[in-house]
C-alpha cells in the first residue's frame, strides 16, 4: 500500500498489539489515524505507541457483523461521529468527514470525542453484554425479557451518571431513544455475541473493564457493570477460542 496520510484502523481492541507490525509501513511524517473501534483507551493506547503523529476517533453506529474475511454486513443504520484525541487540525477533520460523506456514509464531526464515545457505550455496555451473559440472545429477545430490559436500562442508567460526572451529560430521552432504536434492529445478534460463539475473544476490557475502572475512579457506583465485567471476564477466559454454538 505504501506510505499513507491517513489510515481507517478498523481492528478491535483485542487486537490492538497487531498495529504495532502493521502500522509502521504505511506511516510517514504526520500521518493521521483514526480509531473506529468500541469501547475507551484506543485513542490513548495509539497516542502512546505512536507518539509523533495525530490521533482521531470515530463512533460507528451500525448493524454490522464481519461474516467472512473482507465481507461485513449491516443490518441497518449506519453514521459514523468523528472527533480529535490529539493533534489533528479542525480543516482536516472536516475534510476526513467529507469523504465519508461522499462514499455515501453519513459523517458528523462532534466537538467532544468523550462525550460521543460514552453515549455508545450506553448501548454498547448493555446490549453487547446481556447478548453474551444472557446465553446466546439477540436485542429482539432482550427487549421482550421484561427482567433482561429492565437490566439494559439500569446499565444504561450507570453509563449515564458515569458520563453525567465527568460533565459529559447524555441527552435526557436517551435510554428511550436507544430502547426505540433497539426495537427497529429487530433479531439482531451484536458482534460481540457473534465472536463469542465463534470462539473469538471479546472486548471485555475496552467495553467494560476500562468504563467500569474510570467509574471507580470516579466514585461513581456501577454495580450492575461490575457484575456484567465479572461476568464476562469468566467466560472469556473460559470459553474463547472455541466454537461454542447456540442452543
Amino acid at each position: 500500500m505504501g506510505r499513507c496520510d491517513l489510515v481507517l484502523i478498523a481492528l478491535k481492541a483485542t487486537a490492538r498489539e497487531a498495529l504495532r507490525e502493521l502500522l509502521p509501513p504505511l506511516l510517514q511524517p504526520q500521518t493521521v489515524l483514526v480509531a473506529l473501534q468500541n469501547g475507551l483507551g484506543n485513542e490513548e493506547w495509539l497516542a502512546e505507541v505512536f507518539p509523533n503523529h495525530p490521533v482521531l476517533g470515530g463512533i460507528v453506529f451500525g448493524c454490522l457483523t464481519r461474516t467472512a474475511p473482507g465481507k461485513v454486513e449491516n443490518a441497518g443504520f449506519g453514521k459514523i461521529e468523528l472527533g480529535t484525541y490529539r493533534g489533528a487540525r479542525e480543516g482536516f477533520l472536516q475534510e476526513v468527514a467529507l469523504r465519508f460523506e461522499r462514499a455515501g456514509v453519513p459523517c458528523s464531526v462532534v466537538e467532544s470525542l468523550e462525550a460521543a464515545r460514552w453515549r455508545k457505550l450506553a448501548w454498547n455496555i448493555p446490549f453487547n453484554g446481556i447478548s453474551v451473559a444472557g446465553g446466546g440472545c439477540d436485542v429482539g429477545e432482550i427487549l421482550r425479557d421484561a427482567e433482561l430490559s429492565r437490566l439494559a436500562a439500569g446499565l444504561m442508567e450507570e453509563v449515564a451518571s458515569v458520563a453525567q460526572s465527568r460533565e459529559l451529560p447524555l441527552p435526557e430521552d436517551w435510554t428511550e431513544q436507544m430502547m426505540a432504536d433497539t426495537a427497529r434492529m429487530g433479531p439482531y445478534r451484536p458482534s460481540t455475541l457473534v465472536d463469542f460463539l465463534a470462539g473469538r475473544s471479546i472486548e471485555v476490557e475496552a467495553i467494560w473493564g476500562e468504563p467500569l475502572r474510570r467509574a471507580q475512579k470516579l466514585g461513581v457506583p456501577t454495580p450492575r457493570l461490575q457484575t456484567l465485567y465479572a461476568l464476562l471476564r469468566a467466560l472469556d477466559r473460559r470459553c474463547g477460542h472455541r466454537e461454542i454454538r447456540p442452543s
